[in-house]
């Protein structure tokens, strides 16, 4: 059997600018910024695809096929061709509290640019709607199937992350036009994830954390064998988490 060390000491030089992570030899996690195609030098490519032919692929929140900094890049493209089997989203297997279902909102304002967000919900916005009921009505297409989510949860979010003269509950009662979703979408991100994001300074922040510390303990606890395709502020955490080392990932927000 190979070990993990032996892997790492031969890829240790190698470079993935926007992170990769083993938890073991067999479960391997590669950051992506959402945007732009991930790079792997050589080894790291061959070692992922030679895993992902065995035991599969996932990727993450609404599915692998909406996130282009991996459906472009070359492993991708060499893992469909090679017959590995995509597995869907690994978010699909995670059982979120009840307590916990409305932090989930915070994917409303994670990533909003990377995945046209603005842009998608103005294509359902019906007659003179406001943002707050648009919202109701597309949970699932902005945050995790399966939720039940209810216009109590997004209440509670939105008021819980209103600071700093922002009252987002408030704003949500706006009608949902073109640039009152833009500026509404663009201050929950701003106060989410700052330039200083690890340290979640504000609420909108903090809520957030809560979303992803299930996940990545998700992750590092209940994982099959795999190649898991991540949004690369993850592995940040999971390295303090688990004290495992991110190979390259100097382009990680």
């Amino acid at each position: 059997m190979i070990r993990l060390i032996d892997i790492l000491k031969e890829i240790s030089n190698d470079e993935a600018p926007y992170g990769v992570l083993f938890l073991d030899s067999n479960k391997i996690l590669v950051g992506d910024d959402h945007k732009n195609p991930i790079q792997l030098s050589n080894e790291l490519y061959n070692t992922i695809l030679k895993v992902g032919k065995q035991y599969g692929y996932y990727g993450e929140g609404i599915g692998i096929e909406y996130n282009k900094a991996v459906t472009q890049s070359d492993i991708y493209k060499t893992l469909k061709d090679s017959g590995a089997k995509y597995l869907g989203s690994w978010d699909k297997d995670i059982e979120v509290p009840d307590t916990e279902r409305y932090a989930y909102i915070a994917t409303l304002f994670s990533n909003p640019t990377e995945n046209n967000r603005v842009a998608t919900l103005m294509n359902k916005v019906k007659g003179n709607e406001t943002i707050f009921n648009l919202l109701i009505r597309t949970f699932e297409l902005w945050t995790e199937r399966g939720l039940e989510l209810t216009a109590a949860d997004l209440k509670r979010f939105l008021q819980e992350m209103s600071e700093n003269g922002y009252d987002f509950y408030k704003w949500a009662q706006k009608p949902a036009t073109q640039d009152n979703l833009q500026s509404f979408i663009d201050a929950g991100e701003k106060l989410m994830w700052p330039d200083n994001w690890e340290d979640y300074p504000n609420k909108a922040g903090k809520l957030a954390r809560r979303e992803t510390i299930i996940r990545d303990n998700w992750l590092i606890k209940n994982s099959k064998p795999g190649i898991y395709f991540i949004g690369n502020g993850h592995l940040k955490d999971i390295s303090k988490m688990t004290g495992k080392s991110i190979i390259g990932g100097q382009k990680i927000k």
